[in-house]
């Protein structure tokens, strides 16, 4: 068929639908249109006089009879992926479908009341005048520059992103007292320690070292109790000899008001979490020359202090963003002589339909221990 013979076909087609009001495809109870004429039956036209079927009569046969004929009724089969992508794609021709691709995005549910972060953990991650806390000293030790300098281009940066921050997640008072104020302050902090360390190995450096200072002070500090100081200062470890540690690490963030909660495990399997996170096998991947040598440990961290900063850089094409729990763990892990490594990711555990809306509550972390070579 030539194409004017198909566009003229297709608008007949069109004109019977209008004139009929025809669905293209019927209800669930029975797949061929209330109205309907069966395809194949001789279908005379009282002009005729040769008995043959008139062209004008074949033509006002229903088109969704034409589309549906040799499908099974409704009560031998349902609907597939092929008789959806027609409906969808005709309904689209003639009546337009509802438009998704433009969305724009939705507003974030709104902001909690921010939590007060304190001690036990607090002076360790943060201070407010930005010289006794761990990161801003480790920053001045990989950058060899001075911590004064370091504090006022933090002070002066976050200054400069305040109000956009304050914006969506109002903070109560200008302290890292603050969730959100901590939060800002995270945010300022990593941005310098961006701009001040260009190599990728040198800010993993930093990074790492800030979790091997919070593990030691906690341990020298006495913040763990006295089982989990003595393993922690253990060479011969094993994975299952630390998980008090790890969950009473964990305690700490949560009972500083770091996070809301946490997850210690896979979630989808209570035979992996918490006390039972890692069992002996585990020990003997990591211990016996036989094992395949790497074991994977999984945390969730729920509404960390961080996320809003950490989501921001992220956002902004850098993974170089605010974290304390990873590092912190995979120095504990380290103290069976492994080799640690971890990746992070954000997850909102809720369905949104429009695909640019994301408001993740979570950082979901994955670690891999894996025995030295």
């Amino acid at each position: 068929m030539n194409a004017p013979s198909w566009m003229a076909l297709l608008l007949l087609v069109v004109a019977t639908l209008l004139s009929n009001g025809m669905a293209f495809v019927g209800s669930p109870n029975n797949l061929i249109p209330y109205k309907q004429s069966p395809l194949l039956s001789a279908h005379q036209d009282e002009s005729s006089s040769d008995g043959q079927v008139d062209r004008r009569s074949f033509l006002s046969v229903p088109l969704s009879s034409v589309i549906l004929a040799g499908l099974p009724s409704g009560a031998n089969a349902a609907k597939g992926a092929a008789e959806y992508d027609l409906e969808y794609y005709m309904r689209d021709l003639f009546m337009g479908n509802k438009k998704e691709g433009n969305l724009p995005v939705s507003n974030a549910p709104p902001a909690a009341p921010p939590r007060t972060l304190r001690e036990p953990l607090l002076p360790l991650l943060l201070d407010d005048e930005l010289q006794s806390s761990i990161p801003i000293q480790e920053l001045a030790r990989v950058t060899a520059i001075p911590i004064g300098a370091l504090a006022e281009q933090v002070i002066a940066f976050r200054s400069k992103v305040a109000p956009a921050f304050q914006a969506s997640h109002p903070w109560q008072k200008e302290s890292v007292t603050d969730e959100y104020y901590f939060d800002l302050t995270c945010y300022a902090l990593w941005k310098v320690a961006s701009a001040t360390i260009q190599d990728y190995a040198v800010r993993d450096k930093f990074v790492r070292s800030i979790g091997s200072r919070l593990l030691n002070e906690m341990v020298q500090r006495e913040f763990l109790s006295k089982q989990s100081i003595t393993l922690l200062n253990k060479n011969d470890n094993k994975l299952t000899d630390l998980i008090p540690c790890v969950i009473e690490v964990l305690d700490k963030f949560q009972s500083t008001a770091y996070c809301s909660s946490y997850r210690l495990g896979d979630k989808n399997d209570e035979e992996r979490s918490g006390l039972k996170v890692f069992d002996e096998l585990d020990d003997e991947e990591i211990s016996s020359p036989n094992g395949a040598g790497s074991v994977n440990c999984l945390v969730s961290i729920f509404d960390p202090a961080s996320l809003g900063g950490s989501l921001q850089i992220t956002g902004e094409g850098s993974r170089f963003s605010p974290d304390f729990v990873g590092p912190t763990l995979a120095a504990l892990f380290e103290r069976v002589g492994a080799k640690v490594d971890f990746e992070s990711y954000f997850v909102d555990p809720v369905y949104r339909p429009n695909p640019k809306d994301f408001f993740p509550n979570e950082r979901f972390y994955q670690f891999t221990i894996a025995r030295k070579s």
